[in-house]
C-alpha cells in the first residue's frame, strides 16, 4: 500500500488557502517541509500541481502524500 490519501475539502473550508488547510490538518508538518512537498508536486488538488496560495472550493480533492 502506498499510503497516499485523497481528502475532500469540507464546506467550512471553502476559500481557505491550501497551505492553511495543510497546517490545520497536519500541525506537526514544518512550513519548509510543506512548501517542498508542494513544489515537488506531492500535494495535489484535483490531480494537478498547485501552489500554497491556491484557494479551495468545497468538494475538491486534496492528494496527501504518505
Amino acid at each position: 500500500m502506498s499510503g497516499v490519501e485523497q481528502r475532500p475539502v469540507a464546506e467550512g473550508e471553502a476559500g481557505w488557502r491550501l497551505d492553511r488547510w495543510c497546517r490545520h490538518h497536519f500541525p506537526g508538518l514544518a512550513h519548509g517541509a510543506l512548501q517542498k512537498l508542494m513544489r515537488t508536486g506531492q500535494f495535489r488538488l484535483d490531480g494537478r500541481r498547485v501552489r500554497g496560495g491556491e484557494r479551495l472550493q468545497p468538494g475538491q480533492i486534496v492528494r496527501v502524500p504518505p
